[in-house]
C-alpha cells in the first residue's frame, strides 16, 4: 500500500509564490519532498510536491480519480523525480572536469563526487558507478 499523503493541508499563505531558496528551514523541513493532495471541485485529487521541480512553487505531479489513486501517483512520481534529481552530471572547469550532484534541498550545497582531467574519464566514472544514470 502506498504511503498516505496529506489531503487538503493548510499551507503557508504564499506557499506557491515563494522562491525555494527564500523558504525557511522550518518550511523546508515540513514540506520538502512530501507530496500532498488538493481536492478538486469534481472530486478528483491534484497531487503536488515541493521538491525543486519548480523554483518558486510546488510541483504538479498529476491528477488522480480518488485519494487512494492520488497516494499511488504521489509515490510513483516522487520516486521518479528523486531518481532524476540525484543523477550526477558533468561540469567543465578551466582545466578539469567535475562530476557533481545537484543540491537535494535549496539550503544544501552541490556535492562534488569526483574530478577528472577529461570528459571521457568523467563519463566512464559515471557509467561505472551510476549505470542507471
Amino acid at each position: 500500500m502506498p504511503n498516505r499523503i496529506p489531503l487538503d493541508p493548510k499551507l503557508p499563505k504564499t506557499f506557491d509564490a515563494t522562491p525555494n531558496e527564500a523558504r525557511s528551514k522550518a518550511q523546508l523541513d515540513a514540506w520538502w519532498d512530501r507530496p500532498y493532495g488538493r481536492t478538486l471541485k469534481d472530486g478528483r485529487v491534484e497531487v503536488r510536491c515541493l521538491n525543486g521541480g519548480a523554483w518558486d512553487r510546488s510541483t504538479h505531479l498529476g491528477i488522480a480519480e480518488n485519494y487512494d489513486a492520488a497516494c499511488a501517483l504521489a509515490e510513483k512520481k516522487q520516486a521518479e523525480w528523486l531518481k532524476f534529481r540525484e543523477r550526477p552530471h558533468v561540469v567543465f572547469d578551466v582545466d578539469q572536469v567535475l562530476v557533481m550532484r545537484q543540491p537535494q534541498r535549496p539550503d544544501e550545497a552541490p556535492q562534488q563526487l569526483a574530478v577528472f582531467p577529461t570528459a571521457e574519464s568523467a563519463t566512464d566514472y559515471i557509467q561505472l558507478n551510476f549505470p542507471e544514470a
